[in-house]
């Protein structure tokens, strides 16, 4: 356990986020990470993905009765697609 030192206002704003989550506010700035985490992954995976050119990407994509289901072919994946179990 450490002690940190955060503006008042930073402060309030945490006590009032895990009040309305009815957590703590150590979850609260845990969830606030993992949000922050989780948009640079999806980010990064964007910009990874943007520099596929685009027929290696038309190549992988699955099409079933004119939808695309996702970019990997996989047929299990795509049975639990079609079914709406995702």
């Amino acid at each position: 356990m450490t002690t940190i030192k955060v503006p008042r206002e930073l402060r309030d704003r945490l006590a009032g986020r895990a009040a309305r989550t009815r957590t703590t506010l150590a979850s609260a700035i845990a969830e606030a990470l993992d949000q922050v985490e989780e948009r640079e992954f999806w980010a990064q995976a964007r910009a990874a993905n943007a520099s596929v050119p685009a027929p290696v990407l038309e190549e992988h994509r699955v099409v079933d009765a004119g939808v695309a289901l996702d970019d990997l072919v996989d047929p299990d994946d795509e049975a639990v697609s079609r079914a709406g179990g995702w």
